[in-house]
């Protein structure tokens, strides 16, 4: 063949082919746009879900290198001749090709700093195949236990270790989960986390120094009016900064929840600081709601849109520039209002809590407040407000003297 002939030979594009290996090994095809695309299934999730593993590239060649050293990595962990791979390499592993595609970057972030700092340090030295439920058992959760961790952080760790596991299942990397024979301690042993809200004097002084203006009619906070209306909506901080006037329907008296922002780990910089990012996925499903605006949640929206209107597509609760505010220019704001009004120091939770507060009192059904809240589940909502609810149910016995 001449060289001529070779060249024109070359440039004869690669046909649009599916190329499907068997069951476990991936699939191969170019899509209409030209690029080709190798997927490999790594097993089902928590729900059943299929977890697909997506590669991209300008030629099949590029994707079929990538799939096959992918493969490569993960095929180690199942043959006999690499039985050493250890816990910490192996949930390593999980944690950056499976659940980096499948949570949020906030959640990510937490189930790393969990492998990290708990699952890592007590079994990471383990062999992934020689793990026994003893050894979680007492090297993991009952030393967490003795250090005196909370339930929460407890429960965290043995739900990202039972995870890697029933992936590893899933893939067939093993034939037992020794995380399934682990005993979680009962949550009796755990003192219960107090919530705080604001009482009535509280209230009063909190708001007096929220909207204080100096002689020059101007206000000390301009974000004082958010605080007031955060405590009398229950928005979560993120999703209060989340929101736009757009999200506003002053004529229905109701906001429109459905966005928020979130400090997630910046993966993209070398310093791999904390960003504020925004997400239009919420904590859960039901945190997407409508909320009904009281009077004083519409007089604080009118009170700001009078000195920070950067019309209906910008952020409400936004800077002297327009900008989007920030988590932490907020929370100093709060915490200096707090210090003005004489009340001891408490997160910026407590306004959420406030405007729960205040609903029970008016004996408005659980349910509804859960819902207001944005509780994926009204359990959540009891649990969270459990003293609150005992206190009022002692104060309703004691207005009677007797029967």
């Amino acid at each position: 063949m001449s060289k001529k002939a070779e060249e024109i030979e070359d440039e004869v594009p690669e046909k649009k082919v599916v190329h499907r290996n068997t069951k476990g090994e991936g699939s191969i095809f170019q899509r209409k746009d030209g690029n080709w695309c190798a997927k490999i299934q790594l097993g089902t999730n928590e729900q059943g879900k299929p977890i697909i593993k997506t590669f991209y590239g300008a030629k099949q060649k590029i994707v079929r290198d990538k799939l096959k050293a992918y493969k490569e990595l993960i095929k180690g962990a199942s043959d006999d001749q690499t039985n050493e791979v250890t816990v910490d390499s192996y949930v390593v592993n999980w944690l950056t090709t499976v659940k980096s595609i499948q949570l949020k970057p906030s959640s990510y972030d937490r189930l790393e700093a969990t492998i990290n700092q708990n699952i890592i340090p007590y079994i990471g030295y383990h062999q992934l195949s020689q793990l026994t439920p003893e050894q979680i058992q007492e090297e993991l959760i009952n030393k967490m236990i003795d250090k005196d961790y909370s339930y929460s952080s407890i429960k965290k760790a043995y739900n990202a270790i039972n995870a890697c596991y029933k992936y590893a299942l899933s893939v067939r990397k093993l034939t037992y989960n020794p995380v399934s024979a682990v005993t979680l301690p009962s949550t009796h042993m755990f003192e219960k986390k107090t919530i705080r809200w604001f009482n009535d004097d509280e209230i009063k002084r909190f708001k007096e120094q929220c909207i204080f203006k100096y002689k020059n009619g101007i206000f000390r906070y301009p974000l004082g009016y958010a605080m007031i209306f955060i405590m009398n909506t229950g928005l979560r901080l993120g999703e209060a900064l989340a929101i736009q006037w757009c999200n506003v329907d002053f004529a229905e008296k109701r906001l429109s929840v459905d966005s928020n922002v979130v400090m997630a780990v910046d993966r993209k910089s070398e310093t791999k600081k904390r960003v504020q990012i925004n997400q239009d996925f919420l904590k859960t499903k039901s945190s997407k709601r409508i909320i009904p605006l009281n009077k004083t949640a519409i007089n604080a929206l009118e009170e700001i849109k009078k000195i920070r209107y950067f019309g209906e597509d910008s952020y409400i609760f936004c800077t002297e520039e327009g900008k989007q505010n920030k988590v932490r220019n907020f929370c100093r704001t709060y915490e200096s209002i707090l210090k003005r009004a004489d009340i001891e120091s408490c997160g910026i939770h407590t306004l959420r809590h406030t405007f729960a507060s205040k609903l029970f009192a008016k004996n408005v059904d659980i349910k509804k407040i859960s819902a207001l809240l944005g509780h994926s589940d009204v359990s959540i909502t009891y649990n969270t407000y459990i003293h609150l609810i005992n206190e009022q149910k002692a104060q309703a016995v004691e207005l009677i003297d007797e029967i």
